[in-house]
């Protein structure tokens, strides 16, 4: 009961940050509703693998090296918002291409799953905030004299979280009627979603300019 009651405080408080709108919950919008159901799960599976890699580094105090070198922090803010930025213009750039398989029921797959793996966990790994995030609320949970074991534990746990709440999201949005809604407002949904990674990105880039 002692290792129980704070693992499922860990997942309460994590769940609840998961599910606060960021960039990795639009690109999950997008991809969900453009790609085909395998494609847009392994973006999901992408994006739970990246937490769990900014969770182990907060286990392994990784943050208190960044808090550092403090140079360090900062070129992985500017590097992970120049991506978001990207992304977000891309996404504006693209809103009136067509859209494959418009024709023909679903949608074509335009990403592999490995690409799509790859885009779900380099969005999630972009914002370097979320080491801070993890490091405060493991010291706030978790008893320091826990063995490797039971962090791995919590670690998996961290994975399961993130990893189902966006499979979740994407099997939702991932419908025909989703993507046949995707379709008649693609333009819109685009721009929408072009210009929130463009101001997730800016924010970041502010932050490590103003650094």
């Amino acid at each position: 009961m002692n290792i129980l009651l704070p693992i499922l405080a860990l997942m309460g408080i994590h769940i609840l940050a998961v599910a606060s709108p960021g960039p990795a919950f639009v690109a999950t919008l997008r991809i969900s509703m453009q790609q085909r159901r395998p494609v847009a799960i392994s973006h999901a599976l992408g994006i739970g693998t990246a937490a769990m890699v900014w969770a182990t580094s907060a286990v392994f105090g990784v943050q208190i090296i960044l808090s550092k070198a403090a140079w360090l922090y900062r070129a992985m803010e500017f590097c992970g918002g120049a991506y978001l930025l990207y992304i977000g213009v891309q996404s504006w750039r693209h809103a009136h291409s067509v859209v494959p398989g418009e024709d023909s029921g679903p949608l074509a797959s335009q990403l592999s799953l490995a690409g799509a793996f790859l885009r779900g966990f380099s969005t999630n790994l972009s914002n370097p905030k979320v080491i801070v995030f993890f490091a405060s609320i493991f010291a706030a949970v978790l008893n320091p004299a826990w063995p490797n074991w039971l962090r791995g534990i919590v670690l998996f746990v961290i994975f399961l979280d993130e990893t189902g709440y966006y499979v979740a999201l994407t099997l939702l949005l991932s419908t025909q009627k989703a993507q046949a809604a995707y379709r008649q407002g693609k333009v819109m949904i685009e721009r929408t979603a072009g210009a929130a990674m463009c101001g997730f990105g800016g924010k970041l880039l502010y932050s490590a300019v103003r650094r």
